[in-house]
């Protein structure tokens, strides 16, 4: 039974001085302010007893913080120096400057892949002109692990939720990850759930966990 069907979320305040970018809606709350998808987050963790978790796309850190309070391990990477640095600022004042088990990676997100693993998996690095979401999943499946995915901006079939698409326009949907699904699961080794609800931004998600757990 999933408990868990929504969250109420509440906003990280920003440390007063700061100079903040304004990058999207609902940027002081986690998961971009969807309770839904912070309640499929929770589903996850307690199904599979996850302890850890990876966040690709560090971005302004409200979610790494809010990762970081329901995990025991949380590793974030993000590749603009200016907003990982607002992020970690963010953390350090929101734990009072004693955080260690959350780490923050600078760069790209493939590259902490390769030295990193974790029970959970949040795929949401995909500003700029190179979308890294393909070769983050072959890094999950050179690590040789079957870990639980959700990936942000994702096309839900027969919904006008909010979606991303490749550089080549292909957009963020099944057919475009199922073989590298296959490559970490194995054929017939994964499931995958669709949200009906979602708020906030009002992006769409797909949640990926083993068949079997």
């Amino acid at each position: 039974m999933n408990t868990h069907l929504h969250v109420d979320l509440k906003p990280y305040p920003f440390p007063e001085g700061m100079a903040i970018p304004r990058l999207m809606p609902f940027q002081t709350f986690p998961w971009n302010g969807d309770g839904y998808l912070a309640a499929e987050v929770l589903r996850l963790k307690e199904a599979h007893n996850i302890m850890s978790a990876i966040e690709t796309g560090t971005c302004l850190g409200s979610t790494m913080i809010w990762l970081g309070e329901q995990f025991a391990a949380v590793d974030t990477v993000e590749v603009n120096d200016a907003f990982r640095t607002i992020a970690q600022d963010r953390g350090l004042a929101h734990f009072e400057n004693n955080a260690p088990w959350i780490t923050s990676h600078a760069g790209e997100s493939v590259e902490m892949l390769k030295k990193v693993s974790a029970g959970f998996y949040f795929l949401d690095a995909h500003w700029g002109e190179h979308c890294p979401l393909l070769d983050e999943l072959d890094a999950i499946a050179a690590a040789k692990v079957k870990p639980c995915i959700i990936i942000h901006d994702f096309q839900v079939p027969g919904t006008d939720f909010g979606f991303d698409r490749m550089p080549d326009g292909r957009p963020f949907d099944l057919d475009l990850i199922r073989g590298h699904l296959d490559r970490i699961y194995g054929e017939g080794g994964w499931r995958h759930t669709y949200p009906t609800q979602i708020e906030g931004a009002k992006r769409g998600w797909i949640s990926i966990e083993p068949a079997n757990p």
